[in-house]
């Protein structure tokens, strides 16, 4: 089953402020509901986190992933590079200074083997992401003060 999902949010923040909070990849767990048990693993010249070893959670199925960072000016993409239960996907942030802050176009596309039917796939698939967009907001909006940050 594959997904795609696009959402476009603003983070009442400076656009390096968002960057820095992305950059924060060790908190991914802290405010995204679908990762957990996060280690960074190598890192590129720069010392920006290039592999990140996850658990990803999916409709009570756990998969333990290999997540593969691209950093660029205000945009970061990942890629789903190795996957214990077959996962495929890949997702971007773009920023965009705006008048509130920073405008955020989040795009992911996913694909699991697991039997789903495709509207409840997309569905759950969508509201984990929206959950995770309001918890990134809050966190974002903190950022750098997010040392014993928890979703609240």
């Amino acid at each position: 089953m594959r997904s795609k999902i696009d959402i476009r949010f603003t983070v009442d923040a400076p656009i390096d402020q968002v960057m820095d909070a992305l950059l924060a990849v060790d908190h991914l767990a802290a405010w995204s509901p679908t990762y957990s048990d996060v280690r960074i693993g190598p890192r590129d010249a720069d010392g920006r986190p290039r592999r990140v070893f996850v658990t990803a959670k999916f409709m009570n199925d756990s998969d333990s992933q290999v997540l593969e960072f691209f950093w660029e000016p205000n945009r970061v993409s990942w890629e789903v590079v190795d996957s214990s239960r077959g996962s495929k996907g890949h997702g971007v942030f773009e920023l965009f200074e705006s008048a509130d802050g920073t405008d955020v176009d989040l795009h992911v596309e996913l694909g699991t083997p697991l039997p789903v039917p495709g509207i409840l796939f997309n569905r759950t698939l969508r509201k984990q992401y929206e959950e995770g967009v309001v918890n990134f907001i809050d966190f974002a909006e903190r950022f750098p003060e997010v040392e014993d940050y928890a979703v609240g």
